[in-house]
């Protein structure tokens, strides 16, 4: 394609109902994007294009994109086609790339190798620690993990990757520079100070409910795998599983309790082939990654039996103290101390209502 098309691409981005696929046959047709938006409506539909089509392009004004232009002046601030060089290799290889990525951070997040993280937006506190925890030691291994700015696991994620200074990539269905939900307006301005915020709609774009299936595909398109922390069997999450199938990526799915309606869907991709993921190793295996030293884990094991097993009477779900007790047949005196000892090695943690297992 020609250097001079790119802002003819962007042009084409602000036309409703032309998408990729849509755009591709046009550059097939006219290589220099110029041309076609130098023929009237008639010379169009001559040309083979749809009356509606033709009528779009004819009547554009290629003023509109002014308004890209200036923002891309501001710090950190890309606009990137598929002419750019920065523009992701592995999102080029998907059927439908985005024509142009409206990009907000530091483009270095495109240099690791990149894991996606989605989920419920209500999740169970087992859930918001998984997210939060998998994000987090990803992210210590110079994982970029992409999520969708969602409430929920979305945000966990992000947050997690955040806290240990490490690479996040934020795909909005909306303009980038409107903020969706508003109650993250302060996580996305921590994410483009450290990460990057991308979305392929016009600028000023609001939330309709067709872009988030859109943003999903680049969600996955961006990543090695896509890892499901807890998902409905009718979400938004699913949709990704879906999408990253079809790009030949591979989806990995974390289990829940069977009693979560909220972890029905993990269990549904489990069912239909997705490998099952317990652990961060896991993730790193499957990325050909050198799995974490085991010595602390073995430690921790091992203190673990030194208080008389206390811990297998936790569950992975909140479990009150009652409910340890109970399990346990030990008096409440010794069963607080050893909860103390075993929150202090790291094996468990208190939650609202108990405790819980990492």
């Amino acid at each position: 394609m020609l250097l001079k098309n790119k802002p003819y691409l962007l042009a084409l981005n602000r036309m409703h109902r032309i998408g990729p696929i849509t755009v591709v046959k046009l550059i097939k047709r006219w290589p220099d994007l110029q041309e076609m938006f130098e023929l009237p409506v008639g010379s169009l539909e001559k040309a083979g294009l749809p009356k509606a089509l033709a009528q779009t392009i004819a009547a554009f004004d290629l003023h509109q994109i002014d308004e890209d232009w200036r923002w891309q002046e501001h710090k950190n601030h890309y606009l990137l086609t598929w002419l750019d060089s920065d523009y992701p290799a592995l999102l080029k290889e998907i059927h439908d790339p985005p024509i142009v990525l409206y990009a907000k951070g530091d483009l270095a997040s495109f240099k690791q190798k990149s894991v996606a993280m989605v989920g419920t937006r209500k999740p169970s506190v087992t859930g918001s620690e998984s997210a939060y925890h998998f994000a987090r030691e990803l992210a210590i291994k110079n994982i970029t993990i992409v999520s969708g700015l969602a409430l929920g696991i979305d945000a966990q994620a992000h947050q997690g990757c955040l806290d240990v200074g490490g690479k996040t990539v934020a795909v909005m269905g909306t303009g980038i520079n409107v903020t969706y939900p508003r109650r993250h307006a302060f996580l996305a301005d921590k994410i483009a100070q450290s990460g990057l915020l991308l979305s392929e709609f016009p600028l000023g774009m609001q939330p309709i409910a067709g872009h988030f299936p859109r943003r999903n595909r680049i969600i996955s398109g961006l990543s090695l795998l896509t890892l499901i922390v807890e998902a409905a069997i009718r979400s938004g999450s699913l949709i990704t599983a879906r999408l990253a199938l079809e790009q030949n990526r591979d989806v990995l799915a974390i289990p829940g309790s069977i009693h979560n309606p909220q972890t029905r869907g993990c269990h549904h991709l489990l069912q239909q082939g997705a490998k099952l993921v317990t652990s961060v190793r896991d993730v790193l295996d499957e990325l050909n990654i050198a799995s974490p030293d085991q010595g602390d884990q073995n430690a921790k094991q091992a203190l673990a039996y030194d208080l008389v097993n206390l811990v297998k009477f936790i569950g992975f779900e909140v479990t009150s103290v009652d409910q340890i007790v109970a399990r346990s047949g030990l008096d409440l005196s010794v069963v607080t101390c050893g909860l103390a000892d075993l929150e202090l090695q790291g094996v468990i943690k208190a939650v609202t209502g108990g405790y819980t297992r990492y």
